[in-house]
């Protein structure tokens, strides 16, 4: 009998109320299931390991927003017996954004009835540490730069919801948006390898299409095709990062290749003499060197039934697991 598990972090807007209905939802369909609430980063986490670890098939909800997913996903990898989705809470949600969109994943009897779908993984190694795994989007540069600070300038919220965003934005600027780093892609097909050292403004390992709340970075990006997408922005000045930002945004990266190249792949390593900040799923960490590389571990994702799916994905739609066990 498969177990569902939710894991809600309390904190995220409308996650508690979506474990309530979710909870009515499963004593109504005659399911097995299970509420964790999270009390500190990192919990679910060790949640989601320690149910893979009892063995049997569980399927895991995470509800919250684009944290409490990665979390999930990073307790879930390399476990095959776990299935996992996302209920939507807190304002992100943008992994869901190309497997049906958020709307779609708040429906959640659709969801609970949903379709398996196999998705890749992001591989993270950053200096020493042991591999840690991430499902939508990993950067370096501006962008990470700016959600890092999001957290610092978090006690800004005072003066409104967007002030830490909009701080942390100004101070990098300030800072400036371009540092020279060592950058080597592997392609997976001859020639494999190209690599550059010079100046860049951002770096992207794109998995899923959008970050931050809606940037879609990579329209083009399909987490079930075996490949990963890279963008790499060259150092440009604060004026033409203020010019081309709003055109990235929209995903229109293709209209920006006198600044930005594009490459598909499967690994992409950044090293700089000084510690930068990396970004993984909205997590961000110090480090001198970061390695993201396609993970040999698939991830058994949920998907809303009836809920559109992107490119390959669409043929490659299994028919609708039974939950109702």
């Amino acid at each position: 009998m498969i177990k569902h598990l939710f894991v809600v972090n309390p904190t995220a807007h409308g996650a508690s109320a979506l474990a309530a209905e979710a909870g009515e939802i499963c004593a109504r369909m005659g399911l097995k299931y299970a509420v964790e609430v999270t009390g500190r980063a990192g919990d679910a986490v060790e949640i989601v390991s320690r149910e893979a670890r009892k063995g049997g098939e569980v399927r895991v909800y995470a509800l919250g927003g684009d944290g409490t997913l990665n979390e999930a996903v990073r307790g879930a990898a390399g476990y095959g017996n776990v299935t996992l989705t996302q209920l939507p809470g807190g304002t992100g949600n943008d992994f869901t954004r190309c497997l049906g969109g958020k709307d779609a994943f708040t429906d959640i009897e659709a969801v609970i009835s949903g379709c398996e779908l196999p998705v890749d993984m992001i591989e993270v190694r950053l200096d020493d540490s042991p591999p840690i795994h991430a499902v939508n989007i990993c950067s370096v540069g501006v962008d990470a730069d700016v959600a890092a600070g999001v957290e610092r300038y978090k006690r800004m919220r005072r003066w409104g919801s967007k002030a830490p965003y909009n701080i942390s934005l100004a101070a990098t600027l300030l800072r400036g948006v371009k540092r020279p780093y060592t950058v080597t892609v592997d392609k997976g097909t001859p020639p494999d390898r190209f690599s550059w050292q010079e100046d860049f403004t951002m770096l992207t390992c794109c998995n899923g299409q959008a970050y931050g709340g809606g940037f879609k970075a990579c329209p083009d990006a399909d987490p079930t095709d075996g490949q990963l997408e890279f963008l790499l922005v060259r150092g440009v000045s604060r004026l033409t990062i203020t010019r081309i930002v709003g055109a990235y945004a929209d995903g229109k990266y293709k209209e920006l290749s006198k600044y930005i190249r594009h490459m598909p792949g499967r690994s992409m390593t950044v090293e700089a003499p000084a510690p930068f900040w990396v970004n993984y799923d909205g997590e961000t960490v110090r480090a001198r060197r970061a390695a993201f590389s396609l993970s040999p571990h698939k991830l058994r994702f949920i998907v809303p039934a009836g809920s559109y799916l992107p490119f390959s994905a669409r043929s490659s739609q299994t028919a609708p697991t039974s939950s109702a066990e």
